[in-house]
Formats: C-alpha cells, sequence, structure tokens
C-alpha cells in the first residue's frame, strides 16, 4: 500500500460490495468468503493500470483455503470490475473443492 488514501479507497470499495474486511499487518484486507468459512479472500492495492489515471488501479486479490492452508487462486483486477469479485471467488473455491474431491477419490 503506498499511502493511507489507498488503503481507505481500498476499505471502502470492499464495504461498497458488501465484503467486511479486517486489516492484516501486511498492510492488506482480510474477509471471511461468504458461505465458505474454511476460505478466506485478502485484497491488497496492486498498482495503477499502465496508461490509465491513479483512478484505474489495480487490486490484487487472493483465495486462501485456511484448513489446507495453501492460496487456492490469486488475480488482479481493475477497480471497476471489483463488482465480480465474490462470484469469481466462489466459482475459484467450488473448482477447488471438486479437484480435492475428485483427487482424494482416486
Amino acid at each position: 500500500m503506498t499511502n493511507l488514501n489507498d488503503f481507505q479507497k481500498l476499505i471502502a470499495i470492499a464495504n461498497e460490495h458488501g465484503i467486511t474486511c479486517h486489516a492484516a499487518p501486511e498492510e492488506c484486507l482480510i474477509a471471511s468468503l461468504p458461505g465458505e468459512d474454511d476460505f478466506l479472500l485478502a485484497f491488497t492495492w496492486s498498482g495503477a493500470v499502465q496508461g490509465e489515471t491513479a483512478e484505474h488501479g489495480l487490486i490484487a486479490i487472493s483465495v486462501q483455503d485456511i484448513t489446507k492452508e495453501i492460496t487456492v487462486a490469486a488475480w488482479q483486477i481493475p477497480t471497476y470490475l471489483f463488482s465480480n469479485v465474490l462470484r469469481q471467488a466462489q466459482m475459484l473455491v467450488t473448482a477447488h473443492k471438486d479437484f480435492m474431491l475428485d483427487k482424494n477419490n482416486t
């Protein structure tokens, strides 16, 4: 996070989309994935889109499987696409759970 304003903006974006976050020491936000108690979302400010104004910043997102202590997915999106983040995270968690189930059944 480059400054407090960016961090506050990230909190506002998350809150605007119904994601209740908590600040972590690594200057990122941590949130539970709704309906998936064993998974966490982490958000941090990642920078700016090349050739665009600072308003078009990138947010880095990762989904963590707490019980297996692994990262399920990580990606970056521009701020204007943040509204899709919960749906994307839930789809990735579903795919991860299906993969782990198939892996354990073989």
